[in-house]
């Protein structure tokens, strides 16, 4: 960071005033906070609110909100502004965390950082979370983070590189868990592969090892333990055979092979698929486009051409697919937005593909400065579309906010959407403490408890078929609605009133 800053200023300071103008373009455009955040904030107010037992309870990692609440105590600021402030910082280290590593592989080449700066800046699936209340942003800045000091390590033996890599690496464990495995597998090819000249080499893996393992090995116990074994305890009062979290990971490899028997064949079949689904989503959110110029530049030979740096490349590539294949297989599904540490780590190579394509193209004859053109029209495109990300949500924050005035403090509101209790401002407990979804609407309504709330808001599609459903069978049970908001394509906020009806 120092060395780009020093060599070229005015880029560093062109790269945070883009990122403090694009995020606060994408909050315009989508103002209304997703549903991770809204846990997130809640945690983050416990502990302001000094409730921390209560918040660990609540949340098995929640040291992004530690930070949230860190940042609105320091700077005065409300929760929410205070995530988005976070978040705007963190989204400009990991654009300038990317740069710096581009411009480590590149031996600082102009054009291949200015081509780094627009791509990172204006990729969509970063430009698509700018306004969300996500750790992510967290996790993938010091990831990046810590692979630059990695190279910058193995070119210098510097011991303030490895002190570097240390840091980031630990930090990115506070974001997201998967952090702690790149921790652990990072110094054995770091010392083995790059460190040869190093004094005391042995005694560096085996310090270094003995304590990454180790917290490792008490992280892991600590994680595991808090997020399944709840899942394992409810398993086995509902009857089902599993009693330790090997016995649940291959009860939902059975329910993933249904009618087929477990055996190493179905099992490989399995792997392959979940392999499969990962890939496709590893491809969508590099946009395609994007993957190809990334496999053009590998295999031609256009980046990494250091062998070590050819190394860690490929370990950090496969370590984040397998954690990602690991995690599909055990919880029987893959999110998109999981795949972005892989995404980030193949695209570093995407600058130098691009660079060639525009020597090739000024001395290319007419029909390939056509597909040269194609390609980068394509690419435009591509990342003008990332950048609208216009909300269906406003009808929502509306209606909690109506609610949060016209409703008494004291009032209980149950809704099939989490935002408008969350915008409701109801409180800790009912942000926490309740389950939000239309599933359970229907079963309160069967069952009579619908009437043991004073407030219903509900969220729906009008073209959704158990949305209209609802809405039909509220209006015959409470009347008409206190309060009707309409969104885009006639999304509707119904809000009734239950007191009336109770008797």
């Amino acid at each position: 960071m120092y060395q780009l800053y020093r060599d070229r200023p005015l880029l560093v300071i062109g790269i945070i005033l883009a990122n403090i103008s694009l995020s606060l373009w994408c909050l315009y455009l989508d103002p209304v906070i997703n549903f991770d955040g809204v846990i997130y904030l809640t945690i983050a107010q416990l502990f302001l609110d000094g409730h921390y037992a209560t918040a660990f309870d609540y949340y098995s990692w929640p040291f992004y909100s530690i930070f949230i609440a860190a940042t609105a105590k320091l700077l005065f600021l409300d929760i929410e502004s205070a995530a988005f402030l976070l978040n705007m910082l963190l989204a400009t280290s990991l654009t300038l965390a990317f740069v710096c590593i581009v411009s480590e592989l590149s031996n600082n080449n102009r054009r291949i950082i200015i081509i780094a700066i627009v791509m990172i800046l204006l990729f969509p699936s970063i430009s698509k979370y700018r306004s969300f209340v996500i750790r992510d942003f967290g996790y993938l800045s010091c990831y990046l983070w810590s692979l630059y000091f990695i190279f910058r390590f193995c070119t210098t033996l510097k011991k303030i590189h490895l002190i570097g890599w240390l840091f980031f690496a630990g930090a990115s464990s506070l974001f997201r868990f998967e952090g702690i495995v790149f921790m652990l597998i990072a110094p054995y090819f770091l010392i083995l592969f790059g460190a040869t000249s190093m004094p005391n080499r042995k005694t560096v893996l085996a310090f270094l090892s003995l304590i990454l393992a180790a917290t490792s090995i008490a992280l892991l116990f600590w994680y595991v333990n808090d997020k399944y074994m709840d899942s394992v305890e409810n398993a086995r009062l509902a009857g089902q055979d599993i009693h330790s979290l090997t016995d649940l990971f291959f009860s939902n490899i059975r329910e993933r092979l249904g009618a087929q028997t477990l055996n190493p064949i179905n099992f490989i079949g399995l792997l392959l698929a979940n392999s499969g689904d990962v890939i496709y989503e590893l491809i969508r959110r590099m946009a395609v486009l994007y993957f190809v110029f990334v496999m053009y530049a590998y295999f031609k030979g256009l980046a990494l051409r250091d062998n070590l740096f050819k190394r860690i490349w490929l370990i950090y590539v496969v370590a984040n697919l397998v954690m990602l294949v690991g995690f599909s297989l055990s919880n029987n599904f893959i999110v998109s937005r999981y795949t972005m540490a892989s995404a980030l780590t193949l695209l570093i190579l995407a600058p130098f593909a691009i660079n060639h394509f525009i020597n090739l193209a000024q001395t290319a004859k007419l029909s390939g400065k056509i597909v040269a053109g194609f390609a980068a029209i394509i690419l435009v495109g591509v990342s003008l579309d990332g950048l609208d990300v216009r909300t269906d949500k406003v009808h929502i924050k509306a209606a909690g906010q109506w609610m949060k005035d016209n409703v008494p403090p004291d009032a209980t509101i149950y809704s099939n959407n989490k935002l408008a209790i969350y915008y409701a401002d109801r409180g800790v407990e009912a942000n926490l403490e309740q389950l939000y979804v239309m599933d359970l609407m229907k079963l309160f309504v069967e069952t009579g408890q619908i009437y043991s709330f004073d407030y219903i808001a509900l969220i729906g599609d009008p073209n959704n078929y158990q949305d209209d459903l609802m809405r039909q069978t509220l209006w015959f049970l409470f009347g008409r609605p206190e309060k009707i908001i309409y969104g885009n394509d006639d999304r509707f906020a119904f809000i009734y009133s239950v007191n009336a009806w109770s008797d």
